[in-house]
């Protein structure tokens, strides 16, 4: 089975996101700073009345050669709208999804729950992101769910 990934660059490091995903590609937007928010979340981006987080992905992959100022990759992950920063915009590619290598179990932290695994490009990796986990660690930095979220109605 084939999938397509939008590829993208954070500092030196090739990414990629599912494009089922991806709503838009964006330059340059703005947002604005929430006081008190991890240095992962830029603040909250508005487009055409959907708020969102802003999701630096330099400061939440720890990539230090990044600046993340260019690019927003609006994504709809399950219920959930998220912009990611970026620093550049690459091709959208197919792969078979049999040919992810699992990235290694050492991982520790926002790393081993980011990073759904790998495929070989001719000169590099393109290190496939976990949306999902990004989605949930955005919209809850500071690991606290609701309490109102877990009581069924």
């Amino acid at each position: 089975m084939e999938r397509s990934f939008l590829v993208f660059h954070v500092g030196s490091y090739t990414l990629g996101v599912p494009a089922e995903e991806l709503i838009e590609v964006n330059r340059n937007l703005g947002y604005t700073k929430v006081p008190g928010s991890p240095k992962m979340i830029r603040g909250i981006l508005n487009l055409r009345g959907l708020l969102m987080p802003a999701v630096d992905m330099g400061a939440y992959l720890d990539i230090p050669d990044s600046t993340c100022n260019s690019f927003s990759i609006i994504l709809k992950v399950q219920e959930n709208h998220i912009a990611l920063m970026v620093d550049s915009i690459g091709d959208i590619m197919g792969f078979h999804i049999q040919e992810l290598v699992l990235p290694p179990t050492h991982l520790s932290g926002q790393f081993q729950e980011a990073i759904e695994g790998a495929f070989k490009l001719p000169n590099s990796l393109l290190i496939i992101l976990d949306t999902k986990a990004i989605s949930r660690n955005a919209q809850h930095p500071h690991g606290v769910i609701p309490l109102g979220s877990l009581v069924q109605r």
